[in-house]
Parts: structure tokens; sequence; C-alpha cells
């Protein structure tokens, strides 16, 4: 009965947050390991004017044994793009919600690492704290998203009001 009690609250709310002991690369693989796209099989992960940040991820994809493409993307570009995951760490919130709307794909699943509040913009905002990684995740967000998350990613959240 809790469990259910629990993936009711957490459905309901408008914000949810968790923690991992992985950086935060392994934290956002490991999320999109429980994510499914309509189109694609093998998806791209587009990550914007961090050509840093594209490098780290291929590095973990390869470690991880997972199947994705990185493509680093620059902002002026991104409305071009066929990609399945974005990854945001320079842009506002502000930016990232107009160039999600900007995206032709609406199966597209944002990540951020620039977005504190997590109220507008990416679906999944990961934070790198000294000895952790933590996520939260805009509901919102992911409604308007035609990207399937697994529950139980919702399951490892938990309210932050």
């Amino acid at each position: 009965m809790q469990y259910l009690l629990f993936v009711v609250f957490c459905a309901t709310s408008q914000l949810c947050y968790a923690s991992s002991s992985h950086n935060f690369y392994e934290l956002a693989l490991s999320i999109l390991s429980y994510s499914k796209w309509s189109n694609t099989t093998r998806p791209t992960i587009c990550v914007l004017d961090n050509a840093e940040a594209a490098a780290q991820f291929q590095v973990n994809i390869r470690q991880l044994s997972y199947d994705y493409q990185v493509q680093p993307v620059n902002i002026k570009d991104f409305a071009k793009t066929d990609c399945h995951v974005v990854y945001f760490s320079t842009t506002s919130p502000q930016q990232q919600h107009s160039l999600i709307q900007s995206h032709p794909s609406r199966s597209l699943l944002s990540l951020s690492t620039n977005n504190p509040a997590c109220e507008i913009g990416s679906i999944f905002c990961l934070y790198n704290k000294k000895t952790f990684s933590t996520f939260k995740v805009n509901l919102d967000a992911l409604s308007d998203s035609k990207v399937h998350i697994d529950p139980r990613v919702l399951l490892l959240a938990k309210n932050t009001e």
C-alpha cells in the first residue's frame, strides 16, 4: 500500500528528486536506459555547445557498453538536428525551453546541468555534488514529451517540497 501511495504521490507532484553515487554522465546514461523512443533503437545524444561533455559521454558509453550515438551540436544548428536526447550545460532554463519547443521532434528527452529550479526547460536536471550526483524530474516537461520513461525512474525520486 505504501508503494502505491508513493507512486501516486510522486506522479501527481510537479517535481521529483533523486540521488546517485555515480557521476552525472553515468547517471544520465542510466536514466536513458529507462527511456524508449518509438522511432529508433539507437538514440542520438546531442550535446549543445560543449565538446568536452560530448567526449566524456563517449568515454562513459564505451565503458558501460551502451548503444548510443553522441553528437556535439552548435546551438544555432540545434533545430536542424535529428536528436533523440539533448544535453544542456551552458544554456539558461528559458533558452532550454525555447530550444526544446523549436525542435522538430516531440520525442525529445532533455537533460540539463544548468537548471537549478528545474521548473521549466529540461525534463531531467542533473547536479554533481562532491561525492554524489543528484537529479530532479520536471514532470510538466516530461508530460509534454513523447518519450516513454519507465515509471521505475520516478520511483527513484522523492518529492522535494
